[in-house]
């Protein structure tokens, strides 16, 4: 057995959307400072590295990141190419975007049996999207949405994909850590 881990690690200087909260970290107690132990304390948007969107993030009816289906979360899934995604029957997809954002046309393709979509990309949608097309198409499909995937040292194929999103009430997003595993 192989794990891939595929979360982008979280770390000063990560990309986060222009206007948005920058990951920012500090000790709180500090044993260098006397204390008897080290504690931090961390600051970041919910769409701060690999993260999954919960429809919240698009549509004010929608549920939030404690709703996300962890069914969804967990199970079979393939990688592939954004260009090839037409190809792919899985229930679980992620993609390797090269900096673009699928189709509704071609999400809709894949038919009510999409259960996860996830991207490289840092969205589902183009990046200048106001209409967030894409997300709320795979939300349709009842589909669950997960971006910033680093899919690059991963080779295309199935694996098994665990990928659980933190339980946040009430938010929009909510940072996961993902790995595949390769039997």
């Amino acid at each position: 057995m192989r794990i891939h881990d595929i979360s982008r690690p979280v770390a000063p200087g990560i990309w986060v959307w222009p206007g948005d909260r920058a990951y920012e970290r500090t000790l709180t107690w500090a044993m260098a400072e006397g204390a008897s132990c080290n504690v931090g304390q961390f600051t970041m948007s919910c769409h701060t590295g690999t993260h999954m969107d919960a429809p919240f993030h698009f549509a004010s009816e929608g549920h939030r990141a404690e709703g996300i289906p962890l069914e969804h979360c967990i199970g079979e899934c393939e990688v592939l190419p954004l260009a090839r995604l037409s190809e792919s029957a899985a229930e679980r997809v992620l993609v390797r975007s090269a900096g673009l954002a699928p189709s509704v046309r071609d999400l809709e393709g894949l038919g009510r049996r999409l259960k996860l979509f996830g991207t490289d990309f840092h969205s589902v949608d183009p990046m200048d999207s106001t209409t967030l097309d894409a997300h709320r198409a795979l939300w349709r499909m009842g589909a669950v949405i997960l971006e910033e995937l680093d899919l690059s040292l991963v080779p295309d194929g199935r694996y098994e994909l665990f990928a659980l999103p933190l339980r946040l009430e009430g938010m929009d997003a909510a940072p996961v850590r993902a790995v595949l595993i390769e039997r």
